[in-house]
């Protein structure tokens, strides 16, 4: 891409500072200040609405390329006790999974352009070796023997100075008979270790002093368990009792570093355990709390049993902060209305937008309704590239849809760039469990289209989605303030309290325990919740404490496009339990009335029916205008189909947490073969889960109330808010949804 870039935070308030960062490869670039209304370009819709705005920021300014430097590895800074003047071991438990990519560092001090240090590998053949070389002579002794991909292996290498030998150990922690990879073998070498001038990297090797991303190559794919290094040749019994028990070693005198992974396991921090205490730092977030070599499956749960948690997973495309320098700032005015802005970035040939919302002022409400934007969600989904993900290639191919990837260029510039959200799969093939907003997120644009949805064809998710509901609520006249999840996770009760009703956004799919305390807080105090939505509140979210552009998710037993190991399901940020909040008491039913039951292609989706509920007085203002007998949603919606109910869809059920009093207003069956009920209610292999063939698959229109004036209104469809302009707004989906956000935002009591 010749122009892309991305802001240091996602949102901001009147008086606070955006950082813009951005990489141009033309000799300088424009910017412009834009405020967001509508995004999708879709003919058939509203059209695109961006209005130009001035800004003291507006301006052009100098080109540069920003590299990105994705992957994962531990740094120690440098220092004399890392450099032992004689003999080494170093030791390591092991678990590669890309065996054969290339060679990979495990633990070095190896600077790898002038060939100087020492360092133990997984070697380009894919087995362990060690290195020592002076600047102009490299040794090399390598198992010989190919590991096998995702298996534990105790690896360790040994060089004597006394008579100059090498010599490696390869011991799979598993053995069978014909397929053994246990390898030992010695070499002898003509120098002796040179002073790298570089720090101790776990998880590559230097190209650089500094030992940051960029300078670091030989990046490791897999987990590493508690390496060490101890300043003497281990003997061969030494060797075995220290593959047995690292504690061997305990009180040893030539002990120089013992890295324990077992302990602060939510931080960047790796501490070395010896008396030496060459603490490192964990960069770009590899994956923590997960199972070491000698997990016994007798705990599921790792801070339980720590010592069995001990290991890291490192991966070549490990990513939690592009760490570029800023290009432009923007200071957020105090009378900038509450809404959606970008800067738009151009040159002569390229355009990119980089968007961020603005919410009032602390404590100073400019609405009475507030717009809930799922920046959780948008970050999920960031630079998702499902479209190449085996879960949903097998998926769309049931469909009979196949859509080639990459194709666009933002697309071209996510795979050659490794970027991926927590949809996609790690190059190894593992899930990615950690994103974060401090890098390009090329979907996050107004006019977004997913092209895994419309058929192949591409349709508005995302914020593209949610400017669709925003474009509609100024076109009916109604004053909101835009607020996001990162504003109620952290402020709460007390942000949402100054508002009458919260409208969420069309896909409020990831929320933190807090987010849910906070709305549930809300609605009992008198608060009102529109979920214009669906498959919301469904999978848990944690924000990382120290690193609070982070997000975790961890997937285990629901609909998604890949899963966890269950003994690695809680976050290693927080500690909780992952998975889904059905499966910790929060089931969205309970909250809203609805929660996540069938997923579809958004293709021919289908509309609402009103059921008896539509007509109990309570009920009575959501149908102001609408026939007793009329079908709502029974229309074209902007590139998500026919009909308002569809993607994915919500159900009421009484056992998951429906209130008894709340009224299913009106549901939407009739869906077909394309949609298919959620994974995590199959009990059991058949062929009766599929719009036709299983009732559970249906989207249910709810309302009830909470205490003290609270109320929830619900439609449980993804499609529902793309089909609010169809006909210039002029339809029953936009009718009762002006009708219950009129009621819900004003001061009189309910029915």
């Amino acid at each position: 891409m010749e122009i892309v870039g991305y802001a240091d935070r996602l949102r901001a308030q009147p008086g606070e500072t955006v950082s813009f960062k951005v990489s141009c490869r033309a000799p300088s670039f424009r910017a412009q200040l834009v405020r967001l209304i509508h995004g999708d370009d879709n003919p058939d819709g509203p059209g695109s609405k961006i209005d130009d705005l001035d800004s003291a920021a507006n301006g052009e300014y100098p080109g540069r390329i920003q590299e990105l430097h994705p992957g994962s590895f531990v740094a120690v800074p440098d220092d004399p006790r890392l450099q032992p003047d004689g003999s080494f071991t170093i030791q390591a438990w092991i678990y590669p999974t890309t065996v054969g990519k290339g060679p990979q560092g495990v633990v070095t001090k190896w600077d790898c352009n002038a060939g100087i240090g020492y360092g133990l590998f997984v070697d380009g053949d894919g087995a362990v070796s060690l290195r020592v070389g002076d600047g102009e002579t490299v040794d090399t002794v390598s198992a010989g023997v190919s590991m096998r991909d995702a298996k534990w292996y105790f690896a360790a290498g040994v060089y004597d100075s006394q008579d100059g030998s090498m010599r490696v150990y390869q011991t799979p922690l598993d053995h069978w008979p014909l397929q053994d990879t246990a390898a030992e073998a010695g070499a002898t070498a003509a120098v002796a270790p040179g002073h790298s001038g570089t720090g101790l990297l776990i998880g590559g090797c230097s190209l650089g002093p500094e030992n940051v991303p960029g300078t670091v190559g030989g990046l490791y794919n897999g987990k590493i368990d508690n390496p060490t290094i101890v300043g003497r040749a281990l003997a061969p019994g030494e060797i075995a009792a220290l593959r047995e028990d690292r504690s061997s070693l305990a009180g040893d005198e030539d002990l120089i570093a013992a890295w324990d992974f077992g302990r602060d396991f939510s931080t960047a921090t790796v501490t070395d355990s010896s008396p030496n205490g060459l603490h490192g730092k964990a960069i770009n977030m590899p994956v923590r709390a997960v199972t070491g070599h000698n997990w016994t499956g007798r705990e599921v749960i790792f801070h339980r049993a720590p010592e069995q948690y001990a290991a890291i997973r490192f991966n070549d495309d490990d990513l939690d902060d592009a760490r570029w320098e800023t290009d432009f700032e923007y200071v957020v005015p105090e009378d900038l209305k509450s809404a959606m802005y970008a800067f738009r970035l151009t040159t002569d040939d390229a355009e990119d937008y980089i968007p961020f919302a603005v919410r009032p002022g602390t404590g100073a409400p400019t609405a009475r309704i507030a717009f809930l934007l799922g920046t959780y969600t948008f970050l999920a989904y960031a630079n998702e590239h499902m479209a190449n993900n085996p879960v949903l290639i097998e998926y769309l191919e049931g469909k009979g849809v196949d859509v080639p990837f990459p194709v666009l260029p933002h697309e071209h510039y996510m795979v050659e760039n490794k970027l991926g959200g927590l949809y996609d799969l790690h190059t190894d093939g593992s899930g990615i469990c950690y994103s974060s907003s401090r890098k390009p997120i090329l979907n996050f644009r107004p006019n977004n289209k997913q092209r895994t949805v419309g058929e192949g064809m591409g349709g508005p998710v995302l914020l593209s989605a949610n400017l669709h509901q925003m474009d509609w609520m100024e076109s009916q006249g109604f004053d909101f303030d835009l607020i996001t999840d990162e504003d109620v996770h952290f402020d709460g009760l007390e942000l949402l309290s100054g508002y009458n009703v919260v409208v969420s956004d069309a896909h409020p799919e990831y929320w933190t325990e807090d987010m849910l305390i906070a709305l549930e807080a809300y609605l009992n105090a008198g608060g009102r919740f529109m979920y214009l939505g669906g498959n919301g509140l469904y999978w848990i979210t944690s924000v990382d404490p120290e690193r609070p552009h982070v997000i975790e998710v961890r997937r285990w037993n629901g609909t998604g496009s890949w899963r966890t190991e269950h003994a690695e399901s809680h976050h290693s940020t927080t500690g909780e339990p992952g998975g889904l909040w059905r499966f910790r008491g929060w089931a969205p039913q309970r909250l809203v009335g609805v929660g996540m039951t069938g997923q579809g292609g958004s293709g021919i989706n289908s509309a609402y029916r009103r059921l008896p509920g539509s007509f109990d007085p309570r009920a009575a203002f959501i149908f102001e205008g609408i026939g007793e007998d009329e079908v709502i949603g029974d229309f074209d919606t902007l590139n998500l189909g026919w009909g308002a109910a569809g993607y994915e869809i919500d159900r009421a059920d009484p056992a998951l947490g429906t209130p008894p009093h709340a009224l299913v207003v009106a549901t939407a069956t009739d869906f077909d073969d394309t949609f298919h009920h959620v994974v995590e209610e199959v009990m059991h292999m058949n062929s009766e889960q599929t719009g036709t063939t299983n009732d559970q698959v249906r989207a249910d229109m709810v309302y009830f109330e909470y205490p003290n004036g609270g109320a929830v209104f619900t439609t449980g469809s993804i499609a529902w808010g793309a089909a609010l302009s169809y006909n210039d707004y002029d339809n029953n989906v936009s009718r009762i949804t002006a009708n219950v956000l009129r009621k819900f935002a004003s001061d009189d009591p309910l029915p």
